[in-house]
């Protein structure tokens, strides 16, 4: 017959050191979330942006390049380099909680916000319709409307 007690013990015992492995494995991932950095360039490598823990800007940087750029394109430049260097941050995280606290229910959600908050960088745009020419072939695949 087991003693209930030593029952019971036991599974305290068992809980105390699966919760002090779990913090240590949560801690391990705060160390590691917070050496996170991310750098990702724009205009050809003109202008550069720093992001660090929670996606935030830590640095913006600027070469020689920008001397020959108007003001809004360097804006724009710095705007594209912190984009995709936070579309960046999920995958960084994602690849940290795999191998700190594994597929869990709250590193899952980590990750989604993460997601949600810095979503991938979106693909170049199609180029804006351009104006051609008419055609005036007399075919029906012309430009012209029978509306008039």
């Amino acid at each position: 017959m087991t003693d209930p007690l030593a029952n019971v013990q036991r599974l305290v015992d068992d809980w105390e050191r699966n919760a002090e492995e779990k913090a240590a494995r949560y801690e391990s991932m705060r160390q590691e979330v917070e050496r996170i950095s991310l750098t990702r360039s724009a205009a050809g490598g003109a202008v550069s942006v720093t992001v660090g823990p929670n996606g935030i800007p830590s640095d913006v940087s600027m070469t020689e390049g920008v001397s020959r750029m108007r003001p809004e394109q360097i804006a724009a430049a710095v705007m594209e380099a912190m984009r995709q260097a936070q579309a960046a941050y999920p995958a960084e995280l994602a690849r940290i909680v795999g191998e700190t606290v594994g597929e869990t229910a709250s590193g899952q959600h980590i990750v989604a916000t993460a997601e949600r908050n810095f979503p991938q960088a979106e693909q170049d745009a199609p180029p804006a319709p351009t104006n051609r020419p008419r055609r005036d072939d007399g075919d029906d695949f012309s430009d012209d409307s029978y509306l008039g």
